[in-house]
């Protein structure tokens, strides 16, 4: 009986339809020969077939991903202008390396509670989450309030800035889901423009039940006094890096 080469999005087979890499290491087993037990032949179409199946195995498990199988697959970049996304990782663990080029986002007053922003920024698959690391940086200068001599941020404002599993309430400041991906950390503006590096980083384990609904992770910003902020909406404009190390550990 004639066999053939299958192949699939994550796992290759080879010429006895046992499955080689990611079990296994390819033994150099194609449509056109059995390393096993077989004459050497000269390589043919089949062969190079099955060499770049194997090659493409390799590559989505160092992508992390896996479209037929939800549990090994990336999740999805919000579409937003200056948003973008790389990923890295295998089938365990992702690295989503989230980077803002002058991201925008417009401001909500909140009567006594300054003002806040929040910008959705990436949704995971679904399934329980944890987060094993995260890391924001956004360089000198790099966070920005566009309404300059209007009625939003004052020229001094204060504000922190972070990326929780939830948008903002109104509220001083981050708390709870609002930063527990990446800890708020405190700008301090200085002619509407941050006046020094802005970073922070988790090292904490982040459990988060993405079963009946994915998680989505937001970059939020929140005054930290009332009169940071006057009655009009503002623009925020960001740019930096933020890194999340993450795992889908399964779902119900």
């Amino acid at each position: 009986m004639k066999k053939f080469l299958k192949t699939t999005s994550y796992v290759c087979y080879a010429l006895d339809n046992t499955p080689t890499y990611p079990d296994k290491i390819w033994d150099g087993d194609s449509g056109n020969r059995d390393s096993d037990d077989g004459d050497q032949k000269a390589p043919d179409h089949r062969d190079w077939a099955r060499a770049l199946g194997e090659i493409q195995a390799v590559q989505r498990s160092n992508q992390g991903v896996d479209p037929d199988n939800a549990l090994n697959s990336v999740g999805a970049v919000t579409s937003k202008t200056g948003l973008s996304v790389v990923e890295r990782g295998n089938a365990g663990i992702h690295k989503t390396i989230l980077t803002l080029a002058d991201v925008e986002m417009v401001s909500t007053d909140s009567t006594t509670s300054g003002a806040h922003t929040s910008q959705s920024l990436y949704t995971f698959p679904e399934g329980h989450i944890v987060i094993l690391g995260a890391h924001m940086v956004f360089p000198l200068g790099k966070i920005e309030a566009l309404n300059a001599g209007g009625d939003g941020y004052i020229d001094a404002a204060n504000l922190g800035i972070g990326v929780g599993s939830a948008s903002v309430v109104d509220a001083l400041g981050l708390t709870t889901t609002e930063e527990n991906i990446c800890a708020e950390a405190d700008v301090d503006l200085t002619t509407l423009t941050s006046d020094a590096i802005e970073s922070s980083i988790n090292s904490a384990l982040v459990p988060l039940d993405g079963s009946a609904a994915a998680i989505v992770a937001y970059l939020n910003s929140s005054t930290l006094a009332d009169g940071d902020h006057d009655t009009a909406a503002d623009v925020l404009k960001v740019s930096g890096t933020i890194t999340i190390l993450w795992s889908n550990i399964g779902n119900d």
